[in-house]
């Protein structure tokens, strides 16, 4: 067997898009499931910029039987509520994995996209409403988080699911995470640091030894991901500069996940078969990219036998499960 079909099977994708939704989607969740289970994956974890998607996992589950783990959580854009705790312990309530902090709704994607929708693609329908812009700070100057925030961060560790730093900008990012791990939280995530976050490389390896995992994700894979100019300086996105930050960080801290689900773009396990045959491409082994789609993932989830990435920092504080 080929080694990216091999490597392929056992993989667990945190972050894929599928119908419904309010942009075009390629497959919807009970499609995308058994796609992924057709290639051998372990799981897959739905997304979905406008909600919850907890509550679809038991029906997408009944139809794919045990074939493939399937996993949801929500993300906080004002449809939600935005910085809403109720919304975070409702997703913990119906079981969801993953908290993503603001993304269309964040102040820093207004700021660098200029608009709630996604380069190369709009929302579908509805009236315009007037986005005010989400950020985690009360006040920006003295860097003092909002309260709101630390209480999802308090939820999140009690649950002991994973918080994803969504489409903040560096600096919401770092106090994130100060702010998690003081609360207790044992799994973060830094979402794709390379586009709209636009995190350098140097902060990524010490977010990674604050106790983050780095994100990587595969659209960047493909020629028309709809992606915005990065910031001034910076190197365009492609396989090869992934590849130099996951050397910078270490496999031991980076997640390697899809982002796909786009109408333009490859199927979510055809992307991530993709996305392994490139990194293989560039150098990196087969056990270094077992690291980042198997074992950090199922971390990630807080999957059964899954262990603590070597070197992560124990939090602050042991948050009280409930």
């Amino acid at each position: 067997m080929r080694d990216d079909l091999r490597l392929l099977q056992g993989t667990i994708d945190t972050h894929i898009h599928a119908a419904p939704s309010l942009f075009p989607r390629l497959v919807d969740n009970i499609e995308c499931a058994q796609g992924a289970a057709s290639v051998g994956m372990r799981a897959v974890t739905f997304k979905f910029h406008h909600g919850d998607t907890s509550g679809r996992v038991p029906l997408v589950r009944r139809a794919v039987g045990d074939a493939i783990e399937v996993y949801g959580g929500v993300t906080l854009n004002q449809a939600v509520g935005g910085l809403n705790p109720f919304a975070v312990d409702t997703c913990i309530r119906l079981g969801g994995r993953m908290v993503w902090m603001p993304t269309l709704s964040a102040l820093n994607h207004l700021k660098k996209v200029g608009s709630p929708h996604l380069p190369g693609m709009k929302q579908t329908g509805g009236v315009k409403l007037d986005e005010k812009g989400i950020t985690v700070f009360a006040d920006e100057k003295r860097r003092k988080v909002l309260p709101e925030v630390r209480t999802i961060c308090r939820l999140v560790a009690q649950a002991g699911i994973c918080l994803s730093t969504g489409h903040l900008d560096a600096g919401e990012v770092r106090a994130l995470i100060e702010v998690a791990r003081e609360e207790g939280v044992e799994r973060i995530v830094v979402q794709h640091p390379e586009y709209i976050s636009d995190v350098p490389v140097e902060e990524q390896v010490e977010f990674a030894r604050m106790g983050a995992l780095i994100e990587h994700l595969a659209i960047f894979c493909f020629t028309h991901w709809g992606g915005y100019p990065t910031r001034k300086g910076a190197p365009p996105i492609s396989v090869r500069e992934q590849v130099k930050m996951v050397r910078a960080v270490g496999p031991e801290h980076t997640v390697l996940s899809s982002d796909l689900g786009q109408l333009h773009n490859a199927p979510p396990w055809e992307g991530m078969r993709v996305f392994i045959q490139l990194m293989l491409d560039h150098g990196v082994t087969a056990d270094e990219i077992g690291i980042m789609v198997k074992r950090n993932p199922a971390f990630v989830l807080g999957l059964p036998g899954s262990s603590k990435p070597k070197g992560m920092p124990e939090p602050a504080k042991k948050a009280k499960r409930k």
